[in-house]
């Protein structure tokens, strides 16, 4: 019984130790106000940024103490998207539904995963955005989206810039 209460004992010892990760500035090559509520406290963190080969776009993520807790991946494509029952994406997450952002376009976004169709004002087509959210600050609430929201209402935009999307 001893030995059970003192590995108790050092295992929340250790949780007890997490610190507060110092948030980066930038994100995807981009630079980002609201991700500090994503992150959660660790020894390490850690990002990660790959370009696709195949179209303009990018797959990005964010690991705290080799867990990756955030990934993004960005698609530009040309042309009109397809036609998109935005009501039903994503009925497979938990508290995801349809949510209005700040940018042009349309976003299903639930408490862990979000899916984005950015349109494009500088050409005819838009920047798709799939996002995977993971970790300890995942609320599973009717509210619990919010933190993802404000993330993607200020990540996208500057995004769709980056990529020539938009101006």
């Amino acid at each position: 019984m001893a030995a059970i209460l003192s590995v108790a004992v050092m295992a929340t010892a250790a949780a007890c130790n997490k610190k507060s990760l110092a948030v980066p500035d930038e994100f995807c090559r981009v630079s980002v106000k609201n991700l500090s509520p994503l992150v959660p406290d660790g020894d390490s963190l850690k990002q990660d940024y790959t370009a696709l080969q195949a179209r303009p776009g990018a797959a990005c993520n964010l690991w705290v103490d080799n867990h990756n807790i955030l990934s993004v991946n960005l698609m530009l494509f040309d042309g009109a998207p397809e036609p998109t029952n935005w009501d039903d994406v994503g009925k497979q997450y938990k508290y995801m539904a349809q949510r209005k952002v700040v940018f042009a376009g349309h976003a299903a976004i639930g408490s862990d995963h979000a899916i984005v169709e950015a349109t494009c004002s500088t050409r005819t087509g838009y920047l798709s955005v799939s996002l995977d959210f993971s970790g300890g600050r995942v609320e599973n609430t009717q509210t619990g989206y919010q933190p993802l929201q404000r993330f993607l209402d200020d990540f996208v935009p500057k995004e769709t810039k980056k990529f020539g999307c938009t101006n």
